[in-house]
């Protein structure tokens, strides 16, 4: 569980200094949990395919009203962990060389990758596309 907490510090920080110019830290904040977002969600729905494969139907309001719950509820818990911690965060990585930098850069890239890539893995795996 630590390695995963450590993984999305670092996200936050390294999107969070992409953005640092504009003054606005909130960019990054929103960065982590659209990410974290798309990941739990598509695993909530393959879950849920899975146990219900019959169903074909669009998303009724309850489950519109859960999956915007969730996504705010996200948001507000990240915003709490990461809202002020730039600064501990640039001590904590200020220093690293540029191999390692490069390296957890690559998996952050491959990590948003992966985020959104679910996204069409589960439409395509769950015959989710409208055919013409």
């Amino acid at each position: 569980m630590q390695i995963i907490k450590t993984f999305f510090e670092y996200f936050y920080y390294r999107i969070a200094k992409l953005n640092f110019k504009n003054g606005n830290q909130n960019n990054a904040i929103i960065s982590v949990t659209v990410c974290q977002f798309l990941i739990l969600g598509n695993l909530l729905l393959a879950i849920y395919i899975s146990i219900f494969p019959e169903v074909k139907r669009k998303f009724n309001i309850y489950e519109l009203a859960f999956i915007i719950l969730l996504f705010f509820g996200m948001d507000y818990y990240n915003s709490k962990i990461y809202k002020d911690k730039y600064d501990e965060f640039d001590q904590r990585w200020k220093n690293e060389c540029k191999r390692e930098k490069l390296t957890k850069m690559v998996f952050i890239v491959l990590f948003i990758i992966f985020a959104w890539f679910l996204v069409f893995v589960n439409a395509f795996i769950f015959d989710r596309f409208k055919k013409y």
